[in-house]
């Protein structure tokens, strides 16, 4: 499928090809049922210099992408898991392909649902010059408050794994500084 271009796209795209940063976001989503591309729409507006969501624009950003993220994002993962393990009745060679067609199907939805992110809180950058630490700050504090509302708790292996992608995402951010803005999600 074709896509206009947009810098979120291409913002999660980098990051999640980054060393480590695919099964950072695999591992908070199997544990917590993160939705990894709105964690990556907090992350890209920090980066971008657009500040830190309020936690009204968080519950909105949430309920612009739930019903698309439930009924079609999930259930296309969920067809896509399904194939890889299940249905040994089904020819191997068959079923793999479909898993591809399904898995490719899948990446579009992600890429649909990262438009529909981006247009549910449009923000102009404000802050385009700021330090990193303020601009992962302004990131953190949205995820932070992201996964407040879904009444998550963190715990020290999720703030590593926030950490590894926050200092991935943020290029130059200290770890130090990555891991204390990942603890203070906990």
């Amino acid at each position: 499928m074709n896509f206009p271009e947009h810098p979120l796209w291409d913002f999660s795209i980098s990051v999640y090809r980054l060393e480590g940063v695919a099964a950072a976001c695999l591992n908070l989503q199997e544990r917590h049922s993160i939705d990894v591309n709105l964690m990556l729409f907090c992350l890209w507006l920090g980066h971008s210099g657009r500040g830190a969501l309020s936690e009204d624009e968080v519950l909105a950003v949430m309920a612009a992408s739930d019903r698309w993220h439930r009924k079609i994002v999930k259930a296309l993962r969920f067809v896509r898991r399904t194939l890889k393990d299940g249905f040994e009745q089904a020819p191997q060679d068959l079923r793999q392909r479909l898993r591809a067609e399904v898995q490719a199907a899948e990446l579009d939805a992600e890429h649909l649902e990262q438009f529909i992110l981006a247009a549910a809180v449009e923000r102009t950058v404000t802050i385009e010059d700021a330090p990193i630490e303020a601009r992962a700050a302004d990131a953190a504090a949205s995820v932070g408050r992201y996964i407040r509302t879904q009444d998550l708790h963190f715990e020290p292996r999720d703030a590593v794994d926030f950490a590894h992608i926050l200092g991935k995402a943020f290029p130059g951010l200290k770890p130090d500084t990555a891991l204390d803005l990942a603890e203070g999600l906990m």
